[in-house]
């Protein structure tokens, strides 16, 4: 081999020796960037916590998290929320969701208020003073009176959601509105003061 090539044969080997050692220096500095990522998502989580979802129960698609949001709940009350006189919560609770949602959301708010990273006595005391009060209220609102019976099949609670009044007219009025949002909405047709009557009788006889 001649001497010039002698020389390109080394000057390769050098290059393919300084890559390697950025190479290896790189995979150094990735790997201590994800041990510093896992030391902060440490201590960002208390401990035995993981990270919780902010999750409406009236959206509720996944089974196997429902069931698991609801036992969490269930514990949760008993630990909790029914230490307060004021808390009661009827035999058919279970069939409210909108009991649920609200009891779901009151004990997501206690966690974080007292969460030991992100926990504040703002916060605690906001809990104490106005949410979970609140929630109380509305609660004996919405059950204070019912009963499982009223749950079965033909009764007033069995009744799926009622559908949005006039929902069908709701493409005339979202063009309207995006056409000129300081223009007045359209006039009411005389179809639709009737589906509005229909719809206010419904109201008062269910109530």
């Amino acid at each position: 081999m001649s001497p010039p090539e002698d020389e390109q044969l080394a000057a390769v080997a050098k290059a393919v020796e300084r890559n390697s050692r950025r190479v290896t220096a790189l995979d150094a500095l990735v790997r201590q960037l994800a041990g510093d990522l896992a030391e902060v998502a440490a201590a960002l989580t208390p401990a035995g916590e993981a990270p919780t979802a902010v999750r409406s129960w009236m959206l509720a698609q996944d089974p196997e998290q429902a069931v698991t949001d609801l036992a969490d709940l269930i514990a949760w009350t008993r630990r909790v929320y029914l230490r307060y006189p004021d808390a009661v919560l009827s035999a058919c609770w279970l069939w409210h969701p909108d009991v649920i949602e609200e009891l779901w959301w009151l004990r997501c708010a206690h966690a974080e208020a007292f969460d030991p990273q992100a926990g504040t006595w703002p916060r605690v005391g906001d809990w104490h003073e106005r949410q979970r009060p609140g929630v109380a209220k509305r609660v004996r609102s919405a059950i204070g009176t019912c009963e499982l019976s009223l749950h079965r099949t033909g009764t007033a609670h069995a009744r799926p959601a009622a559908p949005a009044p006039l929902a069908d007219h709701a493409e005339l009025i979202a063009i309207a509105w995006t056409k000129d949002a300081l223009a007045p909405r359209p006039e009411p047709t005389d179809e639709q003061l009737h589906e509005a009557d229909i719809h206010t009788r419904q109201q008062h006889r269910r109530t």
